[in-house]
């Protein structure tokens, strides 16, 4: 009876220190999974990245362009000058505006992603 005893002492320590490992290993995996190498301010897109997917979806938008040759195709590239903005689509198209006072990107080329 005490050899019993003794055994299933023995095996509850080992269920115990293998639940242990479990629950470490568990941890560890959750933990190194949420953790990010990006940093909490990247969770949300930039002010700039808004102004970028804005200006190359507003050729869609504008309903009086004359046959919207760029309907089918979509946003490649967006350059910004002083006072203008020029979206370039797939198809080697190209629609050009009037940059507003609401646009705070300063001139160059960006990606359009949508």
């Amino acid at each position: 009876m005490f050899v019993f005893y003794v055994d299933h002492l023995l095996a509850q320590q080992y269920a115990n220190i293998t639940r242990s490992v479990l629950l470490l290993i568990i941890t560890l995996a959750f933990l190194s999974g949420c953790n990010s190498s990006r940093s909490s301010r990247f969770l949300y897109p930039s002010e700039k990245e808004l102004e970028v997917r804005y200006l190359c979806r507003l050729p869609y938008l504008d309903e009086t362009a004359p046959h919207q040759p760029w309907a089918e195709s979509t946003p490649v590239l967006l350059i910004v000058g002083q006072d203008k903005v020029i979206v370039y689509f797939s198809n080697y198209r190209s629609f050009a505006l009037y940059k507003n006072t609401n646009v705070s990107l300063p001139p160059g080329k960006y990606r359009c992603t949508l």
